[in-house]
């Protein structure tokens, strides 16, 4: 939960305490029209003691406390958009405390909700909002998972309700990181059938569109890129391209790819596999697997994965 990590963590001493003091005044979301609304919000935020000095010491305090304040006996529904705009300042607190701490308030969290399962739906769509959704800030896997397992064990949940999360459980589950990474099968661009298993030589997965033109510029980067080459040439890395998706002419996109890569595609791969990619940030899911076969990074920067693995041969 703390790999987001700020190298200036001096600078943010006074913003998690000093957002939260802004956002317990008032809380807005944008509307289609670039106005602003203003949400009440569900209660007052808190702020940190002014005598904790650093950063983790705030983030540690707010992320025990944040929720103090939160009715988890009500039996009526809460308005939706203020627990989101709730659940994004608490991401912020997760993010910066201590691991030990960021773990024992979501524990904490998800044994009240437990007993109140209209809450601990609504909850569940908050932390998808903001720690697993496209529109999130950040992606917090570990404990998105919790929020899942909690919801489907509970049996006042109808099951319609549970359907979606159980698919998002499974594709989690499968592609953890620090766990071995899931075979699958492709066709390979020369028209046969494939499977990706994990092996000793380290392995950048890219799940990506041939024809995105950020990817194509990227492409291009790599293939200029004289010490990734050599390793490929070398055998010490291997390189997958696949699209996630069955695309009509997709070989034909593909032809002029290094032959040293392998190239290929599947079909609806993203059911089974966590191949998201946020599409302002990043043009495809990039992981990369190490010699022991463990993803080592998903779902990372294209730049930052290439460093990775030079950097594990070398």
């Amino acid at each position: 939960m703390n790999s987001i990590i700020n190298k200036n963590k001096h600078k943010l001493l006074n913003a998690v305490s000093g957002a939260l003091l802004c956002m317990s005044m008032c809380a807005v979301t944008p509307v289609f029209s670039q106005e602003y609304i203003e949400i009440e919000p569900l209660f007052e935020y808190i702020s940190a003691p002014e005598e904790l000095a650093t950063l983790d010491e705030k983030s540690n305090y707010l992320v025990e406390h944040f929720w103090d304040k939160m009715d988890f006996k009500t039996k009526t529904t809460v308005d939706q958009t203020a627990l989101n705009h709730a659940f994004k300042v608490y991401t912020t607190t997760i993010r910066f405390a201590e691991k030990n701490k960021a773990t024992a308030s979501v524990n904490k969290l998800l044994e009240n909700l437990s007993k109140n399962p209209t809450l601990l739906l609504q909850f569940t769509k908050a932390a998808e909002e903001n720690i697993y959704g496209p529109r999130a800030d950040v992606w917090i896997d570990e404990v998105y998972i919790k929020f899942l397992q909690t919801l489907i064990k509970n049996k006042k949940i109808p099951q319609a309700r549970k359907d979606k999360y159980e698919k998002q459980l499974s594709m989690l589950e499968s592609s953890i990181v620090g766990n071995k990474a899931p075979q699958f099968k492709f066709e390979n661009s020369n028209g046969t059938e494939a499977s990706y298993f994990p092996m000793t030589t380290p392995t950048i997965l890219i799940f990506g569109d041939p024809a995105n033109t950020d990817w194509r510029i990227a492409r291009l980067r790599m293939e200029t890129n004289t010490a990734l080459n050599q390793a490929v040439e070398k055998g010490k890395i291997n390189i997958l391209f696949i699209l996630p998706d069955f695309q009509e002419g997709w070989k034909d996109e593909v032809a002029n790819y290094p032959q040293r890569w392998t190239v290929g595609c599947a079909d609806k791969l993203g059911e089974n596999l966590d191949i998201r990619a946020k599409s302002s940030i990043y043009f495809a899911s990039v992981w990369f697997v190490d010699s022991e076969g463990k993803i080592a990074l998903k779902n990372t920067p294209l730049e930052e994965v290439i460093v990775r693995a030079l950097d594990s041969v070398n």
